[in-house]
């Protein structure tokens, strides 16, 4: 799903998958122009062998906008998989609530991977990643990060000529870029472009 939405809508999109043996199911979200409201959590269960399951998303929070997503994955089957992957970047006085949860219910093996970058004093990012390991031969981990835009970064790219609005644009293009999903390349590409338009007004 790659959502543009006007600045007054209030967003809840809605995905639930059961993946049987051998098979993989992708969630990919994408949203990056202001809105009133986002809810996401998409939920799977990997209930066959060798099952695996993917929740991507790529979240701008702007102007007033409260955002909740995440997704939840329950292995089950034997050798199951699952990777729960956010990018998000806070502006303005929005808020954005990042969720994750694995629930290891048989042998398996999952990750969670979410990272925030705040452009404002007054935007907020909340990462809450959740690991429930109930048998012994599931393997579970997951990391969070949330900051501002280092100085050293912003005095690199400076120093190559480019003004600190370029440097800044080129840094949150870069937690912005959608080569996490695995996209087909003229998708990805329609995407960067989108991005690219965001971040010139950011």
């Amino acid at each position: 799903m790659i959502h543009r939405w006007s600045p007054g809508v209030d967003v809840r999109p809605r995905a639930a998958a059961i993946v049987e043996d051998n098979a993989t199911f992708a969630n990919n979200y994408i949203c990056l122009n202001p809105l009133r409201s986002l809810q996401l959590y998409p939920t799977v269960r990997c209930v066959g062998d060798n099952s695996s399951a993917t929740l991507n998303s790529i979240i701008l929070g702007a102007g007033d906008a409260e955002i909740d997503v995440g997704g939840r994955i329950v292995l089950k089957g034997k050798n199951s998989s699952g990777y729960v992957v956010s990018r998000c970047v806070g502006k303005d006085r929005s808020r954005i609530h990042v969720r994750g949860h694995i629930i290891g219910e048989g042998e398996g093996k999952a990750h969670i991977d979410c990272r925030g970058l705040i452009l404002s004093d007054e935007a907020k990012i909340y990462a809450i990643p959740m690991l429930d390991a109930l048998v012994k031969n599931c393997d579970l981990s997951h990391e969070a990060a949330v900051g501002k835009i280092k100085e050293e970064e912003l005095w690199y790219l400076m120093s190559r000529n480019l003004s600190e609005d370029e440097a800044t644009s080129l840094i949150i293009k870069g937690y912005l870029d959608p080569g996490i999903f695995g996209l087909p390349a003229e998708l990805e590409e329609e995407i960067k472009k989108i991005a690219g338009m965001t971040t010139e007004e950011a």
